[in-house]
């Protein structure tokens, strides 16, 4: 193992190898065109066809480590067998939660509690002053705040009810009519390398800077030279809407916020699973050169689904659950179950991608024949979704995808 590893080190030039080696040795192998394919997948340096050969030649090496020919999958096609084997599933999808008003009540409950605890858990007081912890290190909160500006967490902002005197507002961003309104000036964002104008922000003279804590370490010391930045991790939707409450001195808000949310995911799952059932849901992402499968529980953008609204997952989603994302061939989505499917074709509002190439592909994915034999697709059970909208983070953007799915799963034939 670790000669070839030397070697595809030495044809790829590149050391993002190990997604790549975990999918083309381990004894389920792949074949010439599957390890070109692999290669270019993964972000590794592009194949060539020579260099993909000289990884073949070496193959032998795997009978040392206990490979057999048996154990060698030569086909062109991975099967979902070989791709998930070292798969756990994180429960059991065979075990299915109550959908009755009492249950949902109880388990709403308990996650409340958890949320609180974490939000707790960011905030220390000292000598009177309140102090954030975050990932670039800590933060007196302001007494009183009056200009905020908010990079990146408007979603939660605008949830609370609270002014902001800036904020990112791109035309495509969701909440972009709502914030123009409020007269809330625009902050300018390079996508291509995260930089915020700093002079915009200036500007303004907050005396707050709000930051979702993507960005890199040299934007929040920059930032911090104008005024204290608070930094949250928008992922943990319900936990920041909290920690926003108490950084604004608005906790009975965002208490009063998150219950309002909780009333509405209850709300919607219960007419849902009324309609569908158990019936398997799955979320399908298409970029610009590839597709990506949404697992079912360590990824933020479709956690929702199957935590909150107790959709049942497809059992591919389950068994790919070890990692953020996983990139499918088209070859393996006919082995999907999944009697509904949810495709977002493009981005999200922090990305730079190509929504106009992730179209196209969609497209030419839509024309080709193995697409047609997805079995959501033979049923017509497909609901595509505004990426920008699904790819957010925040309580508004997920009220409003569980919106969408209300309304397409209650009444879908």
């Amino acid at each position: 193992m670790r000669q070839l590893k030397t070697l595809m080190r030495a044809v790829t030039g590149r050391r993002r190898l190990k997604p790549l080696m975990q999918s083309i040795t381990g004894c389920s192998k792949y074949s010439l065109e599957q390890i070109v394919s692999e290669a270019n997948v993964r972000k590794v340096q592009p194949i060539t066809w020579r260099k993909a050969a000289m990884v073949m030649a070496f193959l032998p090496i795997l009978l040392v480590a206990g490979c057999s020919f048996e154990d060698v999958n030569w086909s062109i096609k991975p099967s979902l067998a070989a791709v998930t084997a070292k798969a756990k599933p994180l429960f059991d999808p065979n075990v299915l939660r109550s959908d009755a008003s009492a249950a949902i009540d109880a388990e709403l409950a308990k996650r409340k509690v958890q949320v609180q605890k974490k939000a707790d858990a960011l905030f220390t007081e000292q000598d009177g002053q309140l102090i954030l912890k975050h990932k670039y290190g800590t933060t007196v909160i302001p007494k009183e705040a009056k200009r905020v500006v908010v990079i990146r967490l408007e979603d939660p902002m605008a949830a609370l009810g609270a002014p902001m005197v800036g904020a990112y507002n791109p035309p495509t961003f969701y909440l972009h009519d709502e914030l123009t309104a409020e007269g809330v000036e625009p902050i300018s964002i390079n996508e291509n390398i995260k930089a915020i104008n700093m002079e915009q922000v200036q500007a303004l003279k907050p005396d707050l800077i709000l930051l979702r804590d993507f960005f890199d370490r040299n934007t929040y010391v920059a930032l911090s030279k104008i005024a204290p930045v608070a930094a949250l991790r928008l992922q943990d939707t319900e936990v920041t809407l909290l920690a926003l409450g108490r950084i604004l001195h608005r906790e009975k808000q965002a208490e009063d916020r998150l219950h309002l949310y909780y009333d509405r995911v209850k709300e919607a799952r219960m007419e849902i699973k009324a309609h569908i059932g158990n019936a398997p849901v799955a979320l399908l992402r298409v970029m610009r050169k590839e597709v990506r499968l949404y697992p079912y529980s360590t990824n933020d953008i479709n956690r929702f689904m199957y935590e909150l609204l107790n959709l049942r997952p497809d059992p591919m989603l389950v068994a790919q659950d070890s990692g953020d994302t996983n990139v499918v061939s088209l070859e393996m989505l006919p082995e999907l179950k999944a009697e509904y499917l949810i495709v977002a074709s493009g981005y999200g509002p922090s990305s730079s991608g190509n929504a106009g190439a992730a179209q196209k592909y969609y497209e030419e994915l839509q024309a080709d024949p193995l697409w047609q034999t997805i079995p959501a697709v033979k049923d017509g059970h497909i609901l595509n979704v505004n990426p920008v909208l699904w790819n957010a983070h925040g309580i508004i953007a997920k009220e409003r995808a569980i919106e969408d799915l209300r309304r397409y799963l209650t009444t879908v034939k």
